[in-house]
């Protein structure tokens, strides 16, 4: 084992990792549960109060969440590919793969809190319906809202979701938008031991080949499975976790600064681009912020601020997985209480709506997420 990976703290990835579900969270409480700009202060600047114009930018922060979701692709990437990595480095090629325990430890992460949320969003949005909210039907005066909230409550989108299919062949079960990350990071998975074995070999071949991948993605004609265009389309993001797993474990002999310099100015260059070459610029961006992460560590600066949110990444999955449903619920019957079914125009209910979810949250992983957690290694709880 690399003398950094002996010597380096991972606490702080728990932290980052709480903190990339927040903002997920603030950013759909921001548009489900305030009037928006464009719809609603753009049309009237003048009744805001200074105050509120201030919380209006600085919640305006909070509308990146597709670009957020990246970090937690990348931080999966490190956390799954960093055992094995380790184990490369002592053992070469003699290193072999638990395929039946991978599997099953990759299941047990993602399903109790998956299915808590589909349950959720069952519950929620039935009794939304039942209630008559405008939310659930497409018939509010807000275009975002009615384009991006629609549940599919059927049997074949529930099977679908469950074998992780949303958003290729079936949509996502409910309203819950959030839930289409969940079908990349299990193909990730199950795709994973083919480039562990190829990376056993040559990290090179096995970057190259799916970089070669990512570029085919962009021809749809030519995949025989749709599925797998949509997943090599993200993965090479993901697999540039696993490239900082090999550095930290220290198959790959490259020092942090330059990774974070490099990452991060390639990142920029990329972010003017539009999907997926966007999202991998995103991808590099967080792979430097990590980089620079391990750096600090490495010289022992630590993150102590970043060790104190560890509550939070805990249950930072419960909370990415379940917050969509409530807010939607908590949006439709706001909107029932005015008569012309607006939003408010203060952001009070935003507040109260995220301070409710996570509330909601934390109850919910001592159920679904913390009780399968228990043998996993602190770092590993990914």
């Amino acid at each position: 084992m690399s003398k950094r990976s002996q010597g380096n703290n991972l606490q702080f990835l728990d932290g980052l990792r709480g903190l990339a579900a927040c903002y997920v969270m603030v950013g759909h409480a921001r548009w489900l549960l305030w009037e928006g700009y464009s719809e609603g202060f753009q049309k009237h600047p003048a009744s805001y109060s200074a105050l509120n114009k201030a919380l209006m930018y600085f919640f305006s922060l909070f509308k990146y969440g597709h670009d957020a979701v990246l970090f937690f692709f990348v931080l999966s990437g490190f956390v799954i590919h960093l055992r094995y990595s380790r184990q490369m480095a002592e053992k070469g090629m003699a290193t072999k793969f638990d395929w039946a325990a991978f599997v099953w430890r990759r299941a047990r992460r993602l399903y109790p809190p998956l299915l808590a949320a589909i349950a959720l969003a069952l519950i929620l949005d039935t009794l939304g319906q039942a209630a008559g909210y405008a939310i659930y039907h497409q018939n509010t005066p807000y275009s975002e809202i009615n384009l991006n909230v629609v549940s599919h409550l059927d049997g074949v989108t529930l099977l679908g979701n469950l074998a992780f299919l949303m958003n290729t062949y079936v949509p996502v079960f409910g309203c819950n938008g959030p839930l289409w990350s969940l079908k990349f990071e299990w193909w990730f998975y199950m795709i994973y031991p083919v480039f562990w074995w190829l990376s056993r070999r040559s990290i090179t071949l096995a970057t190259a080949l799916m970089a070669v991948l990512f570029v085919a993605s962009f021809f749809p004609s030519g995949w025989p499975l749709r599925l797998l265009q949509d997943v090599f389309n993200s993965m090479l993001a993901w697999w540039l976790g696993a490239l900082l797993a090999d550095v930290f474990a220290g198959r790959i002999k490259w020092r942090w600064h330059w990774i974070a310099a490099g990452a991060g100015l390639a990142g920029a260059l990329a972010l003017g681009c539009a999907g997926p070459l966007h999202d991998l610029g995103m991808g590099l961006v967080f792979s430097a912020v990590l980089a620079a992460g391990f750096l600090l560590e490495e010289r022992q600066v630590h993150l102590l601020w970043l060790d104190k949110l560890k509550p939070l990444g805990d249950m930072s999955y419960t909370v990415y997985v379940t917050h969509f449903p409530i807010l939607v619920l908590f949006s439709g019957w706001l909107m029932s209480r005015s008569s012309k079914g607006l939003l408010p125009q203060h952001f009070g209910w935003v507040v109260c709506g995220v301070a409710f979810t996570i509330m909601v949250a934390y109850a919910l992983h001592f159920v679904v997420e913390r009780p399968f957690l228990r043998q996993a290694p602190r770092a590993a709880k990914n």
